[in-house]
């Protein structure tokens, strides 16, 4: 047998999901297929549906994602994605389909609102969700691995014509090898997503950079004898004034006793009267982890040069250009 060629036609509304087509049409030539949709058709001088259609003939699969929006319509008040879905159905093509789990989340600018236009998309979305090869979806880094397993069992479990070139040939035992190899690594992606969600859970209401932090410290001063004397102090600065302080500290990698110098130098531009000698070690623990939540620092675990381990912060990528943006003067 040679290799064969499948070629997937993808349907959705156009820019609401831009960036999920382009993953699916990624996907599909990472396999080594054909994909196909209205995006990478020349104008031609044909009735728009008639030349869907056409094309949808000479496709062996039709990849449907819904999001947000119902789509242009005709002028019986069909989306040509509703017809392109049912003239799919209609003369048998394989329908992978994945459908938002929740469109209510979506944002304004990429959803209808229209209260119409709204009942016709859910009565779409039930049409759809009847059907066997559906998957739901919520975001785009969701989506995508779902994309290409989901194409993966299709062409392994329902195949199709699909396009065979003259010269290949290929025997079926290499073509399900590698078939199983990228459906096996399409697993291991999701474990690795599903580890990484679960070492980072998402957080709500959390603070922002103009919300203030109440902390705790002592101040220092030494009596007439020489000796150091501690005063507890509270004080509050903005988690701006926070992450600037702590992040001038970090031009490489420092252990989080730093903190306490970063907050020296937050309160010195604060004009404050005292200056931290010590800070609370749980809010110090609390500054921490506030700026990895805030994606501001990272940290990780090394070895020190005596030998021993410890934790240290860095500044993210997100972290450095924050703090470029607080610090530069502007016009």
């Amino acid at each position: 047998m040679s290799q064969k060629k499948y070629q997937v036609f993808v349907s959705s509304t156009f820019r609401d999901l831009m960036d999920e087509r382009q993953d699916a049409i990624r996907n599909i030539l990472d396999l080594k297929h054909i994909p196909a949709g209205m995006e990478l058709f020349p104008a031609a001088d044909i009735n728009q549906l008639d030349y869907i259609k056409k094309v949808i003939d000479e496709c062996d699969y039709y990849l449907l994602i819904m999001g947000g929006r119902y789509g242009s319509i005709d002028s019986e008040g069909i989306s040509y994605t509703e017809r392109e879905y049912d003239y799919a159905v209609e003369t048998g093509k394989v329908v992978i389909a994945f459908v938002h789990s929740d469109p209510s989340q979506i944002p304004v600018g990429k959803s209808d609102i229209d209260q119409n236009i709204l009942n016709a998309l859910d009565t779409f979305r039930t049409k759809v969700m009847s059907g066997r090869l559906v998957k739901t979806w919520s975001n785009r880094q969701e989506l995508e691995p779902l994309v290409l397993k989901s194409l993966i069992h299709a062409f392994n479990d329902l195949p199709q014509v699909g396009w065979i070139r003259g010269d290949s040939a290929a025997s079926d035992s290499v073509l399900e090898q590698s078939n199983k190899a990228l459906q096996e690594n399409v697993e291991l992606r999701e474990e690795i997503a599903k580890l990484r969600k679960a070492q980072n859970p998402p957080l709500d209401d959390i603070a922002d950079f103009d919300d203030s932090f109440e902390f705790r410290y002592e101040s220092r001063y030494y009596n007439g004898r020489g000796n150091s004397v501690y005063t507890p102090r509270t004080a509050s600065l903005s988690w701006r004034q926070i992450f600037l302080g702590v992040a001038g500290q970090l031009d490489q990698a420092r252990p989080d006793s730093f903190i306490l110098y970063g907050l020296q130098q937050a309160m010195k531009e604060a004009g404050a009267d005292y200056e931290p000698a010590k800070i609370n070690e749980t809010d110090k623990i609390r500054i921490k982890v506030q700026l990895v939540a805030l994606g501001l620092i990272s940290t990780k675990v090394s070895k020190t040069v005596a030998g021993g381990v410890s934790e240290f912060l860095s500044l993210t990528q997100r972290g450095r250009s924050t703090f470029i943006e607080g610090m530069v003067v502007k016009k």
